[in-house]
Parts: structure tokens; C-alpha cells; sequence
């Protein structure tokens, strides 16, 4: 075809580059289609054999989305109240009030919770200074910084707490293995996560929450332990009067009769919640739908009075092995508050296994200056017990035989080497800068994702065909060439979107859908202008070619502007509205090579070379 050698090389290099990219997507279908016809134990298998394999297939096939593929979506909100309170240095009941009211402030809305802090701050006194509570010399905060500047420096640290998040949250789903994940920042403290094909939520809302703080702390005396409880306990007794035993202990209240796991509560409301055990460390054993009720009753001022200072109670990670009406129970430890060790000296950790039990533990090793605080730690406590403590949660609480030199210690107490494993990844991505909580999640099944895939597929094919039919029985010939084009469109397409890793969504399909339209758009301001150039006397020839150079601005001016709306789409939206932006954009290019280059060499082919005749309609 002589003139068109440079657009035949251009429409075969487009199209064998997208055959190359879609052969994964097609490697993907065919192991998905022979998995299907195994059993779970042969899957597993050929999972274990071909793991390699897939994992390379599946990191470069197409893509599909959330609403296809199943998955969760969460949004996560980053507790900013809570990291305005840890970098407070000075704390008092005006302090409080204040960060109360800004949290029911913004609780309506996503507005800045530190403009909201200040503005309660200063509408109460309006002189009064911020940095009373905040000084921070490397960030240039003191006793003299204004109110502005000290504004400016919480906003700084609440961006970057939300930055880093985000920048941890996505390093932990990367470690988990999701494919395609979507994580995007929204307002200013909350983050989108979209993980596709995920089957096991329950873990994923623990990876995503978990702050990985992890906490060496001293348990409470054992002696002390049993006299607190006794005193606990003695509060909530409805015939003893409280403010006779809230100062010390009764050294001749029944301490024996007082523990005994078979007693009644007899109108004790502790005892109805809690059962009493005062052995070691451990103050009481509760089942896991009484621990609100347990700590609402601690957290009397009044019981607080009664416990000595500088202690807390924590929950043990795992269940004490026995079920109350099929729940679990577990052990409530007392704690001392001050932290003699942080996560921050852990320089790597991994999951290994007992050799005695070969039960999954979480053996970590830790920097020049955490081995020798955790060596000076363990020698001074000889005979003591110490806290291993992860997000608030005690996971082991061994007693000290010796020394530990060296820095190296385990997690144990882990249901499972999933546990462990994850574990592993919170504390190897790094501790959360403030906690963060879910507010919404959904969850999409398999079984709807793939209904969603089948009417995505039907809407295309029955789209698909209408258009080829229209454009048959109205532009005869060249119709059949606009179908080839079209189809030929389609491939480009899902090739584009394969080449640069974009995912398929259910508004993909949607955009792919409102493409088949537009991509004859081309086609029949073409094959009109080809019209007119005939009705004035030209040959077929002539007026194949005028009509092409005459539809060409109209062409570029109406997929050019639609081109920059994907555009805006693709800056401004999120999730379903970017899926939707891409297809758009990668329709309208496809569509614009296939009907300018595509369908001339076609024309050309049949009406120079083959002296065809083609009808126009």
C-alpha cells in the first residue's frame, strides 16, 4: 500500500505491543480456569508449586477493582486529639476541657482539629498562651512563642502524622501481599483503603489499627497485687463502707474467703464481672463481653484512689483457655505505668518458633543502646516478672532468671504463625505516630464481584452489538470497517490499561461502555464528510480524502475537550471516579488512532489496491 507503510508499522507495533501486554492477563484467566476444576487441597498445592509463577503472572495481568474482584473498603481516621495530648508537656483539667470540646466539635465534620483546639483555647481567654502547654526547642516552641506559632507548629506535626500513617498503613498492606491496593489521604485526618480480594477482614482490621507500640514495662508486686484487690474489692462489698478501707488495707478482712473463685458475688458488683485471682501479677480473670463493664468499675475516681500509683490493668492477649457461655476468658494483669523500654531500640524482628513446643514466637533484636538498657533492666529485676506490651495489650510476661545480654527478646503467647507474621510486619513498618480508628468499612463479596464482572461483560457485548448493527445497516461497507475498527478499539484499550497497571472497575466498564458510542463518533463525521464530497461529483478517492482532512479538527476539538474533562476526573476524584477517568482517556486516544490511522489504511487498501467499491450508506 503505497503511502501507508508508516501507518500499517504504526498499527502493528500498537497492536503487538498490546498482545503483549494483555498474554499475562490471559496466562491469569487460564490457571484460574484449571484451579477451578480442583479440589481445596489440590489448590493449595498447586498454589505451594507454581507460587513463583502466579505471583509473577498476577503482578502483570489487568487489574481488576474492589467492586469486581471482592475486597474491603475502610476508612481510617487518624486520632489527631490524641497526638495533640502526646506532645502536650504540660497537662491540667483547662487542658482537658478544652481538647474535649474540640473532639464533639469535630465530630460532625472533617474540619481541622487543630484550628478547632485553638479556637476553643482562645475563645475561653482569650489571653491566655499555648505555650504553656507546648515546648518544643528543636521546633524553635518556648515559653515566648505566640499563639500562631505554636498553632502552626501542631498543624505541622498533625500533616505529617497523617502523612506517615498513610506512608506505614500502605508499607503494611504491601507486606501482606494485596494486589493493587488503594490508599488515598481524604480531608485532613482520614485515609481511604481499598484492598481487593482480601479474605480474611478480621486480620486486615488488625493490621490496619495496629499502632505497634511496643512497651517494656515492670508488673506489680505480687504482695501488693493481693492487698489491692483485697481493698477492690472491699470498695464494691454493699456492707462495707468504703471510706473506711480507702486508705489501707484491713489486715483482718478474710483474704482467703475474699478470693475464692466459688464465692458469690452477693451483691458485689466487681464480683459480678470479674472473677478475683491475686496469684502473682494477675488481679482478677474476666470474659471478653465483661471487660467494658470491668473497666468502667476500675475507673471509678474513687477505686482509683484505692490502687496504688503508678499502676494500671491490662488485658493478656490470649485467652486463659476456657469459654463462659462461649465466650473467652482472659487474665487481668496489674502493670506499672512508667515504660522503661520502647519498640523504638527494635531493629528487626521475625517469626521463629519454640524448640521445645514449636509453637510461633516473635524473636526481636535490638539496637547498641536498647541492649544495654534491656541488660540493665534485666539485672536489676532478677526474680521479677516484666511486660512485653504491644498496642495496650500484654502478649508475655516472663520472670527474669538473669541478665539478658545481647538485646534480644520474643513475643510469645500467639494463637497462630498469621499472628506471629503480623506482628512481625506492624513492628518492621514502624509504629503509627497516633492511633487510628475505623469509622466505615464494607465489604465486597466474591460472589457479587463476580455478578458485577457479568453484567459489566453483558452491557459491553449487547453496547457492542447494537452499535455494529446500526452502523451495518446504515453505512453498509464502510459500517463494517468502523465495526473492525471498534473492536479493534476495545483491544487497544484493555492493553493500555494492562501496559501502565491501572485497574479495571465496575465504572471502568461503564467508561468502556460510553467509549463504544463515542468510538464511532469519528467514524460518522467521517464517512459524512465522505458524503458530501461524493454528492458534489468527486471520485471515490478524491472524496475519501477530502472527507478525512475535512473531519479531522471536528474530530480532534470534540475528543481533545472530552480527553481534558478525563483529565479533571482523574486529578479531582477518587476510587470509582479515577476508574471511570482512565477508561475514559484511554478510549478516547484508541478511539481516535483506530478511526483516523486504522479505517484509512483500510479504505486506502480496498479503493487503491483492491479498486473496490465502498458504500457509504
Amino acid at each position: 500500500m503505497k503511502g501507508s507503510g508508516f501507518k500499517v508499522f504504526l498499527t502493528l507495533f500498537f497492536l503487538g505491543m498490546t498482545v503483549w501486554y494483555l498474554i499475562p492477563s490471559g496466562q491469569q484467566y487460564l490457571i484460574n480456569r484449571e484451579k477451578s476444576s480442583l479440589t481445596e487441597e489440590q489448590q493449595a498445592t498447586y498454589d505451594r508449586e507454581n507460587l513463583a509463577h502466579m505471583r509473577n503472572i498476577s503482578e502483570k495481568a489487568l487489574h481488576l477493582g474492589l467492586d469486581l474482584l471482592g475486597g474491603m473498603h475502610v476508612t481510617l481516621e487518624v486520632r489527631v486529639e490524641t497526638l495533640i495530648r502526646e506532645l502536650a508537656t504540660d497537662i491540667d483539667e483547662a487542658f482537658e476541657e478544652v481538647l474535649a470540646a474540640t473532639i464533639v466539635q469535630i465530630q460532625t465534620g472533617d474540619g481541622s482539629i487543630i484550628s478547632t483546639f485553638v479556637d476553643e483555647f482562645e475563645s475561653r481567654d482569650p489571653n491566655a498562651r499555648l505555650s504553656r502547654y507546648f515546648r518544643n526547642e528543636g521546633a524553635g516552641i518556648n515559653r515566648r512563642s505566640s499563639n500562631a506559632e505554636v498553632a502552626a507548629y501542631l498543624q505541622v506535626e498533625a500533616d505529617d502524622a497523617v502523612n506517615r500513617a498513610i506512608s506505614i498503613i500502605r508499607d503494611r498492606v504491601d507486606r501482606y501481599g494485596v494486589t493493587e491496593p488503594s490508599i488515598q489521604k481524604q480531608g485532613t485526618r482520614r485515609i481511604i483503603v481499598e484492598l481487593p480480594g482480601i479474605d480474611d477482614p478480621d486480620r486486615i482490621r488488625g493490621l490496619l489499627k495496629g499502632t505497634a507500640r511496643l512497651e517494656f514495662r515492670l508488673m506489680i508486686d505480687p504482695a501488693e497485687n493481693v492487698r489491692t484487690l483485697q481493698r477492690v474489692i472491699a470498695y464494691y462489698e454493699d456492707t462495707v463502707d468504703s471510706t473506711e478501707v480507702g486508705a489501707d488495707a484491713d489486715t483482718t478482712f478474710d483474704v482467703n474467703a475474699l478470693l475464692d473463685p466459688t464465692a458469690t458475688s452477693s451483691g458485689n458488683k466487681l464480683l459480678d464481672v470479674m472473677r478475683p485471682s491475686g496469684q502473682g501479677v494477675i488481679f482478677g480473670q474476666v470474659v471478653e463481653n465483661d471487660t467494658a463493664a470491668v473497666n468502667l468499675l476500675l475507673g471509678e475516681r474513687a477505686v482509683i484512689d484505692l490502687i496504688p500509683r503508678g499502676i494500671s490493668f491490662m488485658y493478656t492477649s490470649a485467652p486463659v483457655g476456657e469459654t463462659v457461655d462461649g465466650f473467652e476468658v482472659y487474665n487481668l494483669l496489674g502493670v506499672r505505668d512508667e515504660i522503661e523500654l520502647t519498640g523504638d531500640v527494635i531493629t528487626d524482628a521475625r517469626v521463629d518458633f519454640d524448640p521445645l513446643t514449636n509453637v510461633p514466637e516473635v524473636s526481636m533484636t535490638m539496637n547498641s543502646e536498647g541492649a544495654r538498657t534491656w541488660a540493665r533492666l534485666t539485672g536489676a529485676n532478677v526474680g521479677n516478672q516484666v511486660a512485653i506490651v504491644l498496642d495496650g495489650v500484654v502478649y508475655s510476661y516472663p520472670n527474669v532468671l538473669q541478665r539478658i545480654n545481647g538485646g534480644r527478646s520474643n513475643i510469645t503467647n500467639l494463637d497462630s504463625q498469621a499472628e506471629a507474621q503480623d506482628v512481625v510486619t506492624v513492628l518492621k513498618s514502624g509504629a503509627l505516630p497516633a492511633p487510628v480508628e475505623i469509622v466505615q468499612e464494607s465489604t465486597v463479596g466474591p460472589s457479587l464481584g463476580r455478578a458485577s464482572i457479568k453484567a459489566g461483560l453483558n452491557s459491553v457485548i449487547f453496547g457492542l452489538m447494537a452499535v455494529a448493527l446500526f452502523m451495518i445497516f446504515y453505512y453498509r461497507t464502510s459500517g463494517v470497517i468502523a465495526n473492525l475498527a471498534l473492536v479493534l478499539n476495545l483491544i487497544f484499550i484493555l492493553g493500555i490499561l494492562a501496559g501502565f497497571n491501572a485497574t479495571l472497575t465496575l465504572p471502568g466498564i461503564a467508561g468502556i461502555v460510553l467509549t463504544i458510542g463515542m468510538a464511532v463518533d469519528a467514524n460518522v463525521l467521517i464517512f459524512e464528510r465522505i458524503r458530501e464530497e461524493q454528492s458534489t461529483g468527486k471520485t471515490l478517492k478524491a472524496s475519501i480524502e477530502g472527507g478525512y482532512a475535512k473531519a479531522l479538527s471536528a474530530i480532534f476539538d470534540a475528543n481533545i475537550t472530552t480527553f481534558f474533562v478525563g483529565v479533571i476526573l482523574y486529578s479531582f476524584g477518587v476510587g470509582p471516579i479515577q476508574g471511570f477517568a482512565v477508561t475514559l482517556m484511554a478510549g478516547i486516544l484508541s478511539s481516535m488512532f483506530t478511526a483516523i490511522i486504522f479505517t484509512r489504511i483500510i479504505m486506502d487498501y480496498m479503493v487503491i489496491e483492491k479498486k473496490m467499491t465502498v458504500s457509504f450508506g
